[in-house]
């Protein structure tokens, strides 16, 4: 049976290939003929596959010369006919990510660079059934897979994605905005990661790697310039201090923008930045069996914050009625500076007989400082200010078979602090506003000042049995256990509240002169606990051919909601909403799927369906008070719901310079039983609902060509992705505001490197069509009566300019 799906799918694919090498087929096919639209049809259903297979390349052999350059990055002189292999790290050792049970979307540094990718967050875009956010600039990213994300606005939230850098876990949002430079690959992991990537990482995991030094003079500088004051500069320089022991690597960027918008209260430019960060690494290896690597990484960036826009209206369900991009009308400048620095230690020895123990021992602290208008008009409302500290050490030990064995392990044991300390005040200022209801109108203050302390523990193993040349299970195990422990003071001042003459640093609680009283106070801890496993049987069907199932789990732990709302009208009463624990949340997932290459590995594909159940999910509730028309938010467990669906991948290279690759999403999720909190107005019975931000459809299709000429060789390519529907609350409200339609993004790109030169210029055109889509509408307030919106960027274009050193 095998054999006769293999020769019908060779015949169909023979007919779509002309030039695959055993075509039975004369001829060639153009567009209007029946082979020319098979060809259409089948670049049509693959449009949802995987980019991680799409854009995937190997992280290059250094010891091989290269030669010609695509976007930044060098490349064989010989392209290879056939797709090249993707080497990934999702099970903690190299394996080729078609031979990974899962659904994994590898990009490389050609892509990186080649579609000048900034930050963290641009990744998700690649992926299917994934969303990536920058609501607040770099400092606080979003990230949802498979409808499961974090929607939890606090400081202290933790994320269902699993962010690592350099395989070090990075709990706190204000790490996870980083910009991406000098990156060897970038690895999105579908689905539950609860064993060998473990800590919070209910949705997925998204892996960060660097390129390590080499025993090589290697090295490049670039400069980029673009519209809206785009200027940006790299310089990486790798030297080997003792040849094959010693090498270094010095990683700089920075980058700066003078932002969209333009601000009609005081005239300035909202969402400039600049962002410096710089990375030093070190590898030494004093013998064939032991290895260091010495990673110190700094940043800083400073700017305003980004531009957002309101509307009025009457209620909820007010159309939402946007105006002009570039201009927002609001009271006050806000600005964000953030500045973090850290170091991790990679130890590897193998003390033989296939054993490889690795050490990870790492450091991260910043701090950043948010200040800005409350509610986003002209009018005197609210103003908010932010002060966050957060501080992690994490430790990890692994110990790794040889892989090759019939039999193979890995076994390690994880421990991660984090100290977060975390200030944050609102205010009305005099001389006040006329509001709704008019006392909020009056001088106000409130802060909140807290620390949480995260202390967590894991013992893991995962073991892989080859029974037979064609099957194989693996599987593995995790225990974590999680103890947290909060300290929270909240005060509100009395009505009116005065201050020493309306100072400018109004957040300080110094400067209030009139009395402040004690509104909320939370001292003590929480600890859990969680066993979670995973199950992977594999089937190879031929020496290219692979199906599989996979049943897994995810953990998230639990938390504390710090997000205290006092009351504006009974001033010094109880909150709106006070500090209390939130419990753990877990995800199991049972998956199925096939993976395979054709054709002289000129056509790959990789499938994957799944079903979801979801518990005691942690949920960000959004709600009206009636008494005071106070917007509260929530931070709440629902009981249960459920996510199912499929992802499909490929990446075809039917000429030699011609790869045409994709990825499709399909989801589908639904609260199975879910109360809304006390605080709701309205309907409080959510069973049903879809889960926020996740989209029915992903999809994305991306073509590259490379050419050659008498004076050098280059590129041309485009990448487009689509997003489909999608509710911004689990509440699904059926306002047009609150819901986000369907929208397709595009970029065209190019590069050209004049004959063996050194030099290459590029330049890319992203949202090439000028689609300003909504990426985030604040839910209305009655307080104002207005909601609050955000754009994405507009049409932006990049020209490069980069030189090799050696």
């Amino acid at each position: 049976m095998v054999g006769f799906v293999r020769s019908a799918a060779l015949r169909t694919v023979h007919r779509l290939f002309p030039g695959v090498p055993g075509c039975v087929c004369r001829g060639r096919a153009g567009m209007g003929t029946p082979a020319g639209g098979q060809t259409l049809v089948f670049v049509t259903v693959a449009l949802g596959f995987s980019a991680a297979v799409g854009h995937a390349q190997d992280v290059p052999d250094r010891k091989k010369p290269l030669r010609h350059a695509v976007a930044g990055k060098a490349t064989p002189a010989h392209r290879p006919s056939g797709v090249e292999t993707v080497i990934v790290t999702a099970n903690r050792r190299a394996q080729d990510i078609q031979k990974v049970p899962a659904t994994i979307t590898a990009i490389s540094a050609e892509t990186i660079a080649r579609q000048h990718l900034d930050s963290a967050a641009d990744i998700a875009a690649f992926a299917p059934n994934a969303l990536g956010y920058n609501f607040d600039g770099r400092l606080r990213p979003r990230y949802y897979i498979r409808g499961v994300g974090n929607g939890n606005v606090a400081n202290n939230a933790v994320g269902a994605v699993a962010l690592y850098a350099d395989d070090v876990y990075l709990n706190s949002l204000a790490f996870q905005g980083f910009p991406l430079f000098d990156q060897a690959q970038v690895a999105v992991l579908n689905g539950p990661q609860g064993t060998l990537w473990g800590k919070n990482a209910t949705a997925g995991a998204i892996q960060f790697t660097s390129l390590r030094p080499t025993f090589r003079n290697d090295g490049h500088a670039q400069v980029d310039f673009g519209n809206y004051g785009q200027k940006r500069g790299e310089l990486v320089l790798n030297t080997p201090v003792i040849s094959k022991t010693l090498a270094t690597r010095l990683s700089v960027r920075y980058e700066n923008s003078d932002g969209w918008a333009r601000n009609l209260q005081s005239n300035k430019r909202v969402g400039n930045f600049g962002d410096f960060a710089t990375r030093f690494q070190t590898l030494w290896r004093p013998s064939d069996r032991l290895e260091f690597l010495l990673n110190l990484h700094v940043r800083d960036m400073q700017g305003t914050n980004v531009p957002y826009y309101s509307v009025s209206g009457t209620s909820v369900y007010s159309p939402l009625k946007t105006g002009s991009r570039d201009l927002t009308n609001t009271n006050v400048n806000g600005r964000q500076a953030l500045v973090s620095e850290g170091a991790s230690l990679h130890t590897t020895w193998r003390p033989g007989a296939g054993l490889a123990f690795t050490s990870i021992t790492a450091f991260e602290n910043a701090q950043r400082r948010q200040s800005g208008d409350g509610d986003y008009t002209p009018q005197e409302f609210s103003r908010s200010y932010d002060k966050l500290h957060p501080t992690q050490v994490s430790q990890e030990f692994r110990l790794a078979s040889d892989a090759h064995r019939r039999i193979s392990w890995i076994a390690g044991a994880y421990y991660f602090h984090e100290n977060l300390q975390d200030s944050y005040a609102t205010a009305t200022l005099p001389p006040g506003a006329v509001t709704t209801p008019a006392i909020i109108g009056q001088p106000g203050f409130a802060a909140t000042n807290y620390t949480q302390t995260t202390d967590s523990f894991a013992l893991f193993g995962n073991t892989t049995i080859h029974v037979t040349k064609w099957f194989q299970i693996a599987g593995g195990v995790r225990w974590t256990h999680d103890h947290l422990h909060l300290d929270l003071e909240s005060r509100q001042g009395l009505s009116p509240v005065s201050f020493s003459a309306n100072p400018a640093n109004w957040w300080n609680a110094g400067n209030v002169t009139s009395s402040l009283v004690g509104i909320d106070s939370y001292h003590g801890g929480r600890s859990w606990s969680n066993v979670s496993y995973e199950v992977e049987p594999q089937v190879l069907l031929g020496k290219n051919q692979m199906v599989y199932v996979r049943i897994a789990d995810g953990y998230r732990s639990g938390l504390f909601n710090t997000q205290i709302t006092p009351n504006p009208v009974n001033r010094g009463g109880t909150p709106l909403q006070k500090a209390a624990p939130v419990n753990p949340e877990t995800l199991s997932s049972y998956e199925g799927g096939y993976k395979g290459s054709w054709f002289d590995k000129r056509l790959t594909l990789s499938a994957d369906g799944f079903y979801s159940k979801y518990d005691n999910i942690q949920v960000s509730w959004t709600a009206t008070d009636a008494a005071t028309k106070s917007t509260i938010i929530s931070l709440t467990n629902a009981a249960s719901g459920i996510s199912y669906g499929g992802e499909v991948a490929f990446q075809a290279r039917p000429l030699d310079d011609l790869t045409v690759s994709g990825n499709v999403g399909i989801l589908r999720t639904k609260f199975t039983d879910f109360t809304a909190p006390a605080s709701a107005t309205g309907a409080t019975d959510l069973t049903g609902n879809e889960f926020a931000r996740a989209p029915h459809q992903t999809a994305n299709i991306s073509v590259d060509y490379h050419f050659r000429t008498r004076i050098g060789d280059g590129s041309v390519g485009t990448h487009w992705n689509y997003t489909g529907h999608y509710f911004y609350l689990v509440s699904n409200e059926k306002a047009s505001a609150l819901q986000q339609s369907p929208v397709w993004l595009g970029d065209v790109h190019a590069s050209f490197r004049p004959g063996n030169s050194r030099w290459e210029l590029s330049g890319i055109v992203t949202n090439i069509t000028g689609n300003r889509y909504l990426v985030q509408v604040l839910p209305y307030s009655a307080t104002s009566q207005t909601f609050t919106y955000q754009y994405s960027a507009p049409r932006m274009f990049l020209l490069s300019a980069r030189v090799d050193f050696f």
